[in-house]
């Protein structure tokens, strides 16, 4: 099995670093330069790595100096290089780093993601099938309090455990995911203002083509939420993203989008409170404190219907998402 894994490149955004400590997300750095040096351990070369991120090139030393600072063993695992993309968005700082990637297969995580052991080997074994296109990995949220207990229950991730239906129906989590290099350069990530719309688009575009997404037990955890203006912000964004998914997957007719805003708040709203009071125990939530993790839930899909209301009538415009500095941590 060792030597049949494929060669590959990791393309690490650095678009969400700006809203963590570096300390953290050396945490992410160490556990990649591990995973690295394990699948290298089997006979596999060593990978590049291909740091992309939004600043000018001139930035790359910087980048370069505080990975080693963090996670010196990385440096030895894989080749460093940087792409620089001067004021991209997420998804730009993805498929900026493609031109750089080289391998079989491009494997791509965020600076925000934590990989737990063995990720790295269980996103690559589907490849030595030789029709596999695309593995997705199992994402979760970290949890240390309410809030962040809160978050993992309503977010758009899996639980971590006792969760498999809603994995195996996640669309393609875009850091913890792999593509065949061939493929992913021939179909990057589509261009759309929605904040996290692309990885659904190209999940539709995979499929469309025939191809099936292997879904893998390769675990990575993600940071938690923090902040309430982080959560009026995503909360807003969330809706306004869901229209957009409609528009491009369903219809742009007006009348249909402001009806799917309502009844996906009802679905969101019913799902919130089925998740919340059946899964809390197993984030160690007190039993008192479900209550107020349901309102919360409730709170942040009905912010997130104002925003699919607002987009889908006209009210807002549509316009390129950014994350507003207030935000602090994403």
């Amino acid at each position: 099995m060792a030597a049949e894994l494929p060669t590959y490149s990791v393309v690490l955004e650095t678009d969400n670093a700006k809203f963590i400590a570096w300390d953290e997300i050396g945490v992410g750095l160490k556990a990649l330069a591990r995973e690295i040096a394990i699948v290298s351990s089997t006979g596999v070369p060593k990978p590049k790595l291909v740091v992309s991120h939004g600043g000018p090139a001139i930035d790359d030393g910087v980048l370069r100096d505080n990975i080693e600072a963090e996670a010196p063993q990385l440096a030895q695992v894989a080749d460093l290089v940087f792409a620089a993309c001067p004021g991209g968005r997420y998804y730009d700082l993805k498929n900026n780093g493609i031109a750089l990637t080289e391998g079989d297969v491009v494997v791509y995580m965020d600076s925000d993601t934590v990989a737990e052991p063995g990720w790295l080997c269980a996103l690559l074994k589907p490849f030595q099938h030789a029709g596999t296109v695309c593995v997705n990995g199992h994402t979760h949220l970290s949890h240390d309090d309410f809030f962040s207990r809160t978050f993992a229950l309503i977010w758009f991730f899996p639980m971590a455990q006792g969760d498999e239906r809603f994995a195996s129906k996640r669309a393609i989590n875009a850091n913890n995911v792999a593509f065949r290099r061939d493929w992913i350069a021939g179909h990057p990530f589509p261009q759309n203002k929605g904040f996290k719309v692309s990885c659904t688009l190209l999940m539709h575009q995979l499929r469309r083509e025939g191809h099936e997404i292997v879904h893998a037990d390769a675990r990575v955890y993600h940071y938690p939420p923090r902040g309430w203006r982080f959560f009026y912000w995503r909360a807003l964004v969330t809706g306004r993203d869901a229209d957009r998914k409609h528009v491009e997957l369903h219809s742009p007719n007006r009348a249909q989008r402001i009806v799917k805003s309502f009844t996906r708040w009802g679905t969101l709203s019913w799902r919130t409170i089925r998740r919340v009071t059946t899964l809390a125990s197993g984030t160690g939530m007190p039993l008192w404190q479900v209550p107020f993790s349901v309102a919360v839930g409730l709170a942040f899909y009905t912010l997130a219907f104002f925003g699919h209301f607002g987009l889908a009538a006209g009210l807002v415009r549509d316009e390129a998402e950014m994350v507003p500095d207030y935000v602090g941590h994403s």
